[in-house]
């Protein structure tokens, strides 16, 4: 059946909740996560290294055998990936993260003030230190650099920008996707430190932030 089918209905009862999904648009993956689209519904694909299996095949044509569960979010697990006359089975071994899914029109943070990025100018070193472990709800342009040999994921304001910290694989997988698709990033974050003077005045990177949520489309991915 289609991904939407699948995920909205007309209800169809399989054993198992065992479901074969045809030619979702696979949009990005990273790790144990992969998120398809079909219109304007986005869901996870989960397995292990699932990333890595599906550089092995024609991301075009693929089928993909499920599993639909409903814990912690709706999403499927992938038993078999079948590419033509290949098919790739699954392992479910070990543990796999799991953000947390809202719908966007339902979701509200109370814990992070909505602020614009020219709160964080590289140049305001006491308003910086002030900011530090409190958590923020921005709007800014997102761009992805090269910082001593790494690449890294930045927030840009015109008066100072953000470096990302670490973000896990469901955070990497949205972010790509706004890249690409030249979208802002929108959500939130906790600044979690500020930048020494002379990489600010070098860089004009005003700090490190961790990302709490992000929103694409039709849904917010939380950490």
């Amino acid at each position: 059946m289609t991904l939407r089918q699948a995920t909205y209905g007309p209800t169809v009862i399989s054993k198992g909740w065992r479901y074969k999904l045809v030619r979702p648009e696979v949009v990005e993956a990273a790790g144990h996560l992969c998120l398809v689209r079909e219109g304007n519904i986005t869901e996870f694909i989960v397995g292990r290294s699932i990333a890595d299996k599906i550089e092995t095949l024609d991301k075009t044509d693929l089928t993909f055998n499920c599993r639909k569960l409903y814990t912690p979010f709706t999403h499927f697990r992938a038993e078999q990936i079948i590419s033509g006359t290949d098919t790739v089975f699954m392992s479910t071994a070990g543990s796999i993260y799991y953000p947390r899914v809202y719908e966007a029109a339902d979701f509200r943070s109370r814990d992070h003030d909505e602020v614009s990025m020219n709160r964080f100018r590289y140049n305001d070193s006491s308003g910086l230190r002030r900011l530090v472990e409190k958590q923020f709800a921005v709007e800014a342009a997102l761009a992805r650099i090269e910082e001593d040999g790494d690449e890294v994921w930045m927030l840009v304001g015109e008066r100072g920008s953000l470096r990302i910290d670490d973000p896990d694989e469901a955070t990497e997988i949205i972010l790509r996707l706004l890249l690409r698709e030249n979208e802002p990033f929108v959500g939130g974050f906790t600044f979690d430190e500020r930048e020494e003077w002379p990489l600010r005045r070098d860089n004009q990177v005003s700090g490190t932030v961790t990302i709490d949520w992000i929103k694409y489309m039709n849904k917010v991915f939380s950490t």
